[in-house]
């Protein structure tokens, strides 16, 4: 899902300035819309764009979209054909849709309605709608929010994440769709999610003393919690980070967590739960995903803060050898969520516009985007 705007309730003109890793080793201009057209594809369309997700087995890229924040607003998904980005189909939802996830063996699509606590089935072949589930108890006028939906590829059991303060995992039941389990005290503002199908082990990133939670994937039992020991007191005004996505390196035993209040990129060893590197990413740090074809991170960031709300982001291309940006992409004006094709090859990016009408970039009747990258050509 990663919908900037939503998250951090929980807690909270192209850029030319040059960027900086850690230790200020590195330095490099931003590539500009121009310098890059040659490897993207831009497609203006969608209204309240969010997470997105690449089905190559149907020749389709589906998106979230959540076009109001007004109580009681519905949603859709939109079907892209991958090649070209044309709109194939619109599913329309009751509720508003921000997070995606999808089992390819089953070919169920699964829905996040983040502000709901829910989570909708549809047929991803069709576009029918054939369940919901609300997981989310009553809090107040509204329901406990979900965020991350992920499915575990070999025993396709649905994880989701709810970023209150005390933090829920909720495991669905593949077979029924409904909540099969409800795992309390996940950590605080839990939000990012990320599964090792291989080790049966679900990650979940928030903030707090332990930002990084371990789960057990068939019990849903806590194994372990990873911490970067800055934050010493448990109350969430003093907690020092707020991990609000994950991104995994199986193989390499690695967990790439993109944290919004510092404004980095941390690197976990999921052995000892030590950190073992920080990228310094910039305001707006907010989605990050991993492309083992090519042994590459990638990072978007909105490159606004509560203080300055004028920027516009950009896209990192992490080297995940020795952790230096082999390429910074102007992305205006806010980049969103990312998706790595199976293959390697392609990078999916949804970019929001200004809702900020003082913004430099605002104009009325504006439309989210989905961009196209081919990676080969960005080298």
């Amino acid at each position: 899902m990663k919908p900037f705007r939503t998250s951090l309730t929980a807690v909270a003109l192209v850029l030319v300035q040059p960027l900086s890793l850690a230790g200020g080793a590195w330095a490099q201009e931003l590539m500009t819309p121009a310098e890059y057209a040659g490897a993207a594809l831009r497609q203006d369309a969608i209204h309240g764009a969010y997470e997105l997700l690449d089905a190559p087995e149907l020749g389709l890229v589906f998106v979230a979209s959540a076009p109001s924040f007004e109580p009681g607003a519905s949603g859709a998904v939109y079907a892209l054909d991958r090649d070209d980005l044309s709109i194939k189909r619109r599913i329309q939802l009751p509720r508003r849709a921000f997070a995606l996830a999808m089992d390819h063996d089953s070919g169920r699509l699964y829905v996040g309605n983040t502000l709901d606590g829910a989570v909708t089935v549809i047929d991803a072949q069709s576009g029918v709608i054939t369940g919901q589930a609300q997981l989310g108890q009553k809090h107040g006028e509204g329901f406990e929010h979900s965020r991350m939906v992920a499915v575990d590829p070999k025993t396709h059991q649905i994880y989701v994440t709810s970023p209150t303060e005390k933090g829920a995992l909720w495991i669905m039941d593949p077979q029924t769709g409904a909540l099969g389990k409800r795992v309390d005290n996940s950590g605080l503002w839990s939000a990012g999610l990320a599964i090792d199908s291989d080790k049966g082990r679900v990650y979940v990133g928030g903030g707090g003393i332990e930002e990084i939670g371990v789960f057990d994937a068939a019990s849903g039992e806590q194994v372990a919690r990873f911490s970067t020991g800055d934050t010493t007191s448990a109350g969430k005004d003093d907690s020092k980070h707020f991990f609000v996505n994950l991104a995994l390196d199986a193989k390499g035993g690695r967990l790439f967590a993109a944290d919004a209040s510092s404004e980095q990129v941390y690197v976990f060893d999921t052995a000892s739960g030590k950190v073992t590197g920080k990228v310094e990413t910039g305001p707006g740090t907010l989605d990050v995903a991993y492309n083992p074809a090519r042994d590459e991170i990638y990072v978007t960031t909105r490159g606004v803060s509560r203080e300055d709300t004028k920027g516009t982001g950009k896209l990192m291309v992490i080297d995940g050898k020795d952790l230096t940006v082999r390429r910074a992409l102007s992305l205006p004006v806010h980049p969103n969520s990312l998706e790595v094709s199976q293959d390697g090859k392609l990078l999916f990016v949804t970019v929001k516009v200004p809702h900020d009408e003082a913004h430099p970039d605002f104009y009325k009747d504006q439309v989210d985007s989905v961009v196209r990258f081919d990676l080969s050509r960005l080298d």
